[in-house]
């Protein structure tokens, strides 16, 4: 009889564990089909996955959130939701990328608004040190980068290599985004971990306005990075010949010689770039 008993127990305790970790598994369920109902924007679904129970702050093995999710696809009406039932503003993923991040690089400016105003944490960094004004220059969203400067970003927030929002947006060739942060005082000289400037990363991709629009904001023309490579070589690099002509304009110096003793004329002849070695001998390059 005793064994009997014992075998029972045995026998309950087990359905128990059974039952528990059926129970957990479903949650686990749940929060699954909330992620999913929150990116496909499925306003409904979510509502009815919140009243069963769905773990609103649930995250997948990357860390993300229904939040994140929603944020993501701008679905508003279920990021709201989300919150009024006490989704984490301020969740991060496994890099620490956040819900404002997400809406902030695809541009939704509806979702930044009301994340913010629920107490958004602007200025956080991912594991990169990336902030959402950086996320919104790389995604080439105007207006979301000026809301979040109205907001208190910091224009001159740097990440793990230096870089910022204004490298990002002049490397880019988003002159509008350009202007906004030069205006709220980024750094027209701001150097990243190799020295690079937002003149170079300008001139390197070819964008002529830019380049004037940095210059006249007072970026200095022959700055030298850590290789000693300048503008006007990362220019002669691009091979844009509008680029050198608006350096060379501004007192490039045309024979200034990098790490490997390369002019911006041997660069320019080693990319083949015909246009931009004219150019440089007419302003006085030595072979």
């Amino acid at each position: 009889m005793r064994h009997l008993k014992k075998y029972l127990v045995v026998i309950c305790v087990a359905c128990i564990a059974g039952i528990l970790i059926t129970s957990v598994a479903s949650y686990a369920d749940l929060g699954e089909d909330l992620l999913n109902a929150s990116t496909d924007g499925r306003t409904e679904t979510v509502k009815t996955l919140l009243n069963r129970g769905a773990d609103v702050n649930a995250k997948t093995v990357k860390g993300r959130t229904a939040l994140m999710a929603a944020s993501f696809g701008g679905h508003h009406e279920i990021v709201e939701l989300l919150l009024t039932k006490g989704a984490d503003v301020n969740a991060t993923d496994n890099i620490r990328r956040t819900a404002l991040m997400h809406a902030s690089f695809e541009g939704h400016a509806d979702v930044v608004k009301l994340l913010l105003a629920k107490g958004a944490d602007i200025n956080i960094k991912t594991s990169r040190g990336q902030t959402a004004l950086m996320a919104a220059s790389f995604g080439g969203q105007p207006e979301i980068v000026e809301l979040l400067l109205a907001k208190g970003a910091d224009a001159n927030a740097t990440d793990v290599l230096g870089g910022t929002a204004l490298m990002d947006a002049a490397f880019r060739g988003n002159t509008e985004i350009v202007t906004l942060l030069l205006a709220k005082g980024a750094d027209v000289n701001g150097r990243d971990i190799k020295q690079g400037t937002p003149l170079m990363d300008a001139a390197f991709g070819g964008h002529a306005d830019i380049v004037k629009l940095l210059l006249a904001k007072g970026a200095e023309v022959n700055a030298k990075d850590n290789k000693q490579e300048t503008p006007l070589m990362d220019a002669s690099m691009g091979g844009s010949s509008e680029v050198v002509k608006v350096l060379l304009a501004k007192g490039a110096e045309v024979n200034a010689k990098n790490n490997k003793g390369e002019t911006a004329l041997l660069i320019a002849r080693e990319k083949s770039f015909s246009d931009v070695v004219k150019l440089l001998k007419g302003a006085g390059a030595r072979e």
